[in-house]
């Protein structure tokens, strides 16, 4: 993951770094301008609020103290070991932002840092997020949008993914692992998008997608799918419309896969200028192969000299799955709450399950000068099957501030409190991070929209 984000990396500032073509503010990939939903309009991704923001470099040095650091870590074979937390520094390099074509649309989010913890061994490394949106217009009737994320990072406290201002939101996201272990994700998406009219819109694309963990005890995670829909725009500013999904997850280090079949109802509603609300509500089938424990017959336990034993399995879950989003965009700063129950590849330990998830996030532009973020919400894993290990609950509550100093320099500093539990285990963390540091943004290099 880390050799194939350092080779492509370096060809995504080539891309944006190359001149633009004519641009004008009614051009761009799409003229869709309803609510986004089912893949539908311009990529947000390098957004902080509703106009695009140039894309910018931004080069950090900070020190940060993490009490979490390897309550559970993995050393250098992937072997789960016992730690404390730590002071620290780090070194980091971001670049976000927006840059506009002809008929594209080039949005990035990248946060990467190399951290050093001098007490604590297992965690100094590098750890980076990528969030990269393309948008285009193929012909006056056929758009394109393609996504893709990766991240690696080493920690549960600290990953890039669960910064806000990344701007990173798919179901697939490995923010709620339970130990510190290095994690390697990667996952892409394409959505194919024609008019019929200026009404009906045909969709369909496709996604793929890993997830590595170097620890042994836990499960890696192979992920594809496919998608496609039709939406009827009822006016302006509200759009109905049903889809189709299919997804597939198999899983390395522990046997069994799973197919899931999902039919779902979208609504999409744009209020005023800054408010958007995106709901969706379906049934999906969720076809599981795997492993679970069982009670063995009393013979057969007396014979064995254990109670329980192993059983393979092939079994059909139906559930109901749902999405909520509101959100609401000023011209530098956006706020944004979820609801959402969906299908997840899970944990590592747990895997397929259902996750139900309720959140907020914003990022917000106080004063000239300041600019806030912030983000809390509350996660409930419970795997499809196997239920033998209880649910997964997480807790999660963020805020940072930045502080323009000079046009280039800017000081930060940031709060992150996480909260685990598994239900039938004495297993209960709760960890804080502090961070705090200065940050430089040379304006010789913005690279214009």
């Amino acid at each position: 993951m880390f050799r194939f984000l350092s080779r492509t990396f370096p060809v995504f500032l080539v891309a944006i770094a190359l001149p633009a073509q004519e641009a004008t503010s009614g051009s761009g990939a799409s003229s869709y301008d309803g609510p986004k939903m089912m893949g539908l309009g311009e990529s947000l991704v390098g957004r902080s609020g509703a106009d695009p923001l140039p894309i910018r470099f931004n080069f950090t040095a900070s020190g940060t103290y993490d009490t979490l650091l390897g309550a559970f870590k993995t050393d250098g074979q992937g072997n789960l070991a016992p730690g404390g937390g730590s002071y620290g520094v780090m070194g980091g390099f971001e670049v976000s932002g927006q840059k506009r074509f002809r008929r594209s649309l080039l949005g990035i989010s990248y946060s990467g840092n190399y951290n050093h913890f001098p007490s604590t061994q297992g965690f100094s490394g590098f750890n980076q997020a990528l969030n990269l949106g393309f948008s285009r217009r193929i012909s006056r009737s056929l758009d394109m949008n393609w996504n893709t994320m990766g991240n690696s990072t080493n920690r549960l406290l600290g990953n890039p993914l669960n910064q806000p201002i990344l701007g990173a939101a798919t179901p697939s996201n490995p923010v709620n692992e339970l130990f510190d272990n290095r994690i390697n994700f990667l996952q892409s998406q394409m959505v194919l998008s024609y008019r019929l009219s200026s009404r009906w819109h045909l969709n369909g694309g496709g996604n793929g997608g890993v997830v590595r963990r170097n620890a042994k005890a836990l499960a890696d995670a192979n992920l594809y799918g496919a998608n496609s829909g039709v939406l009827y725009r009822l006016n302006r500013n509200t759009s109905i419309g049903v889809s189709y999904e299919f997804s597939h997850f198999d899983f390395g280090r522990a046997f069994g896969e799973s197919n899931i079949h999902g039919a779902n109802l979208n609504i999409g509603q744009k209020i005023g200028r800054e408010w958007q609300i995106n709901a969706s509500a379906g049934r999906q089938s969720i076809r599981t192969i795997g492993v679970r424990r069982v009670q063995l017959d009393p013979v057969i336990a007396a014979l064995l000299g254990t109670p329980a034993g192993s059983e393979a399995f092939d079994a059909t879950r139906w559930a109901t799955g749902y999405s909520f989003a509101v959100i609401r965009r000023y011209r530098r700063s956006s706020f944004e709450g979820r609801l959402d129950r969906t299908v997840v590849p899970g944990n590592g330990l747990l895997l397929t399950s259902m996750n139900d998830l309720a959140s907020i996030s914003g990022v917000y532009s106080a004063a000239r000068n300041w600019s806030l973020t912030f983000s809390a919400g509350r996660n409930n894993m419970n795997q499809v099957t196997d239920t033998q290990l209880g649910g997964f609950k997480s807790w999660f509550a963020q805020t940072g501030f930045t502080r323009t100093i000079t046009t280039e320099i800017s000081i930060f500093g940031s709060v992150e409190h996480r909260r685990f539990q598994l239900e039938r285990s004495t297993l209960d963390r709760n960890g804080n991070r502090f961070t705090m540091g200065i940050s430089y943004s040379p304006s010789s290099f913005p690279l214009g929209r």
